[in-house]
């Protein structure tokens, strides 16, 4: 538990970056995104999305942060390499797996585990993959939302037929990476804000209408007592 603690200091130092929120602002000053602004401080972190180490790995640490829905976890991998990579379902801490590209065919069955990243071509028929390539070495970026996932329906020559629970069909090489199994922390969708703060803390600010506003803060403002919004709505 001591040496954990001590790795996880080591590694978050390096792998961890600040984060300053520009407030809906562009660089001028000037508000372009409302109801925007406040909240807590965040830092971010340096996630692995091409996991081409091809090595076996273990999971040191999984936590939770505001960039992403789903869970991260700190793999160490057992060449020494150490990196933060966004989880699967039914991976916990201490869980073993493997990333890479490359495999060895004798090794493909201790491989083939929940979370573990490989390329499309390895992963069978009809099993749920997330976090997936989109080209090959461009990063994963399709199904990383908590909970999201795609199905592989069909193998071709050298593509993989990917559909998503929205319906839309996905064509893409058999070489890209993917991760076995849902991304993790499915239950997001059931989160309850409960109070204003919670949304203050979050960067949101609250949402006025138009209309209740001063004519020198929005189109739709001024007038006596309430009154309806003018024939042709916009913005501020």
């Amino acid at each position: 538990m001591v040496i954990s603690k001590y790795l996880f200091k080591k590694i978050d130092r390096r792998l961890r970056i600040g984060f300053i929120s520009s407030s809906g602002r562009n660089f001028t000053g000037v508000i372009c995104l409302h109801h925007r602004g406040g909240g807590s401080k965040k830092r971010s972190y340096v996630v692995d999305f091409f996991r081409r180490i091809s090595s076996f790995g273990y999971i040191l640490k999984i936590f939770k942060t505001p960039f992403y829905t789903a869970f991260l976890g700190l793999v160490i991998y057992e060449n020494g390499l150490s990196s933060y990579i966004l989880l699967a379902e039914q991976v916990y801490k201490g869980s073993r797996i493997f990333n890479g590209a490359f495999i060895n065919k004798n090794k493909l069955s201790d491989a083939l585990l929940a979370g573990t990243s490989i390329p499309l071509i390895y992963a069978d028929l009809f099993s749920l993959v997330s976090n997936v390539e989109l080209r090959p070495y461009f990063g994963g970026i399709l199904s990383r939302a908590a909970g999201s996932s795609v199905i592989i329906t069909a193998k071709l020559e050298d593509k993989v037929l990917l559909k998503s629970k929205s319906g839309w069909n996905f064509l893409i090489s058999q070489f890209c990476i993917t991760a076995l199994g849902a991304s993790s922390n499915a239950l997001y969708k059931f989160l309850n804000i409960k109070k204003a703060g919670k949304n203050r803390s979050l960067g949101i600010r609250p949402t006025v209408r138009g209309v209740a506003m001063n004519p020198c803060d929005h189109p739709h403002g001024g007038g006596e007592g309430r009154k309806s919004p003018p024939s042709s709505a916009r913005s501020p």
